[in-house]
């Protein structure tokens, strides 16, 4: 899949992004990234007037405009795999699936949430195609390589991400990354089956810091959340625009209801992703699984009430 990486935003972004995570005792010297690489790359023209005025079709990005996001969730789809982005500090306010007794009442545990909250965005970002994989459930080795990065800490092996990753794409071989800007993750217009994504990365080393337009499709946005996973613990920080936020794919693309028009939000978040899990589900569940799985066998294996296998005298393993 080819992926377009440009750097005509790269600087306006770079510096928001920069505006945003700085503080009295970090501001990064934000350099535009020239670079060649072995995807499509599209440097700044060299006959450009660089005083001149951001282009008209890419706009200029404030700090203002920026609102910092967690990913509270992942979910199968009609689509694929779709992680889902919201304000950072405001996943764990995602409402429970409703359970049985409120099944039979017919209870909804959205109805809970206070109004400012309930109309609160939810981001879905589209991080593999559908087909035959992730749309029941999460086959696919990306998506299930994202469930592990989003394990704390992350359980990254370095397979379907190599470490050499960002590498590759900033030319740097000890960059970190330092944030992700979102400028665009939704669907074509008119269109349930392109997804458009456009970001901004700022990597580098220390104080020194390069900024890189990373354009796809999925496969470009899930590099690009599955890095800022990786290198979270380093302070990496995902960002979107507004217009990222309010131009997001509305409930129907993922539902298939024609008639769902709606955004979707943390109060309908349950509604149009029957099969989601929130992080904190899906750590708890690792959870689970670890003990019963791992911690409980090994305690019993090498427990004092088990024979241990010595050597007699001739050689031959008594038990003891």
């Amino acid at each position: 899949q080819a992926c377009d990486i440009r750097t005509s935003r790269a600087m306006s972004r770079a510096c928001c992004i920069g505006a945003s995570i700085a503080s009295s005792s970090f501001r990064p010297r934000v350099a535009e990234a020239r670079r060649s690489a072995s995807r499509s790359v599209r440097p700044r023209s060299s006959t450009r007037d660089d005083t001149a005025p951001e282009d008209a079709d890419h706009g200029t990005t404030s700090a203002s405009d920026l609102v910092e996001l967690e990913c509270a969730g992942v979910s199968v789809s009609c689509r694929g795999f779709v992680a889902l982005l919201v304000r950072k500090g405001i996943g764990h306010e995602i409402p429970k699936p409703p359970n049985s007794v409120q099944l039979m009442r017919g209870a909804d545990p959205a109805s809970e949430l206070p109004p400012d909250l309930a109309k609160e965005f939810v981001l879905p970002v589209l991080v593999t195609s559908g087909g035959d994989d992730d749309t029941d459930a999460a086959t696919s080795a990306r998506a299930q390589t994202m469930l592990q990065l989003l394990q704390n800490p992350p359980c990254d092996m370095g397979i379907q991400l190599p470490y050499t990753a960002l590498g590759e794409v900033t030319k740097s071989a000890d960059a970190v990354l330092g944030a992700v800007l979102i400028g665009k993750a939704r669907f074509e217009d008119g269109s349930k089956k392109k997804f458009i994504w456009e970001s901004t990365i700022l990597a580098g080393k220390g104080m020194d810091q390069s900024a890189v337009d990373i354009d796809g499709d999925e496969h470009e946005a899930w590099q690009c959340l599955a890095l800022a996973r990786r290198y979270e613990t380093y302070g990496c920080r995902v960002f979107a625009t507004s217009e990222a936020i309010a131009g997001a794919s509305g409930a129907k693309v993922f539902t298939g209801d024609s008639d769902d028009e709606a955004k979707v939000t943390l109060a309908t978040v349950r509604t149009t992703f029957p099969k989601m899990q929130t992080v904190t589900e899906s750590r708890a569940i690792a959870t689970e699984a670890r003990e019963k799985f791992l911690w409980r066998p090994f305690a019993a294996a090498t427990s004092e009430d088990v024979p241990v296998a010595e050597e007699d005298d001739d050689g031959d393993d008594t038990n003891t």
